[in-house]
């Protein structure tokens, strides 16, 4: 487990996916391991005196502390806006139970030892099984919301991880066995990390959008599934650059990103495929909600003072996918060209519709 957890920590030095806040958060996750299982060690330690010393009902309470803890870290990590609101909202069934477990060899309300270091069980003995389990629901929901616009493979990839853990630790649970848990987790979370590492390995890290490998994988790897796709051009970003500057056409790029993620549809991938180009691959959707959606998307961009060009294609058994993408382009361009020419029948400068 220590030769794992210091590996970990060495993997990270050269990782160049990942932000510098979810190495700090691995890394957070890596020292709470590391405790609990140095906590663990000492807690078994104390089992051995004759007489109970007050060491072990502290030790006792830092380790149903730690579990969930460690639980609501790893939460962040796919937390994309940080530590928001509802983060600090979630952290409060953990910081209610810490007077109780902390204060129970007195209150003998959780667990507690007798004067012969025995163990005792007290009113609400069940109290850190219960909350470990809260954070293992929050965890597996945060983790659906996350991938729910992601592949398959992405979705079941983060249940095989989450359902190994659980399973372990109602393997030691139900055969009564009070084993150190931490062997589990660390575990569990090398795998998560490297799911998270070739996660973001496929994002484009400007957008945060998917990037152009993973349209091509998907479209390889999903084609039964796929239903339609829509390309998407934005208007006039080398006139913002050659104007205003690269950081301008770099926002630019980050706020219509936003208008297609935050208009995306649950079954539907939003991809940055070059400079100023997009698409959205849609996966058992009618035209109806194609459409809805790319109304959507256009009236968000009403909101900017960003303008883009939309076209779509519904795909067919006898319709390689090729053929398709070429029809979804085609529209896009014939909407480029009718805003273009929309703009200039109103008297509108047209600097560079590229």
């Amino acid at each position: 487990m220590l030769y794992e957890l210091l590996g970990l920590v060495v993997i990270l030095g050269v990782s160049a996916h990942l932000s510098r806040r979810m190495k700090k958060l691995t890394i957070t996750v890596v020292a709470l391991l590391f405790l609990e299982s140095v906590v663990f060690s000492l807690e078994q330690w104390t089992q051995t005196f004759e007489k109970l010393s007050l060491l072990r009902p502290i030790l006792t309470a830092i380790l149903y502390s730690l579990y969930p803890l460690i639980l609501m870290t790893l939460t962040l990590l796919t937390e994309t806006n940080g530590m928001s609101r509802r983060s600090l909202f979630l952290a409060i069934p953990w910081i209610i139970s810490l007077p109780l477990f902390f204060f129970s060899q007195w209150t003998h309300l959780v667990v507690w030892y007798h004067e012969s270091n025995h163990f005792a069980a007290g009113p609400l003995r069940y109290l850190p099984y219960i909350l470990f389990a809260f954070y293992i629901v929050v965890f597996i929901v945060q983790n659906l919301r996350y991938f729910r616009s992601y592949t398959r493979m992405n979705r079941v990839a983060a249940r095989y991880i989450v359902i190994g853990a659980i399973g372990g630790v109602l393997f030691y649970f139900y055969f009564d066995s009070y084993k150190d848990y931490s062997a589990i987790f660390t575990s569990s979370i090398l795998l998560y990390y490297v799911l998270v590492y070739i996660h973001m390995a496929r994002m484009d890290q400007m957008t945060s959008l998917l990037n152009r490998q993973s349209f091509y994988q998907d479209l390889a790897m999903e084609s039964q599934n796929i239903t339609g796709v829509i390309s998407i051009d934005m208007n006039e970003l080398k006139y913002l650059n050659d104007t205003l500057g690269h950081e301008a056409g770099d926002m630019a790029l980050e706020v219509v990103a936003g208008v297609f993620r935050n208009n995306c549809k649950e079954k539907c991938s939003a991809y940055r495929i070059g400079g100023d180009e997009f698409m959205i691959i849609c996966r058992n959707t009618n035209e109806f909600d194609i459409r809805t959606m790319i109304f959507n998307m256009k009236e968000g961009l009403k909101q900017t003072s960003y303008v883009c060009s939309f076209g779509y294609a519904m795909c067919s058994a006898d319709v390689p996918m090729e053929e398709t993408l070429r029809i979804a382009d085609s529209r896009m361009y014939a909407d480029k060209a009718a805003i273009k020419k929309d703009l200039e029948d109103r008297g509108i400068t047209v600097h560079n519709r590229d």
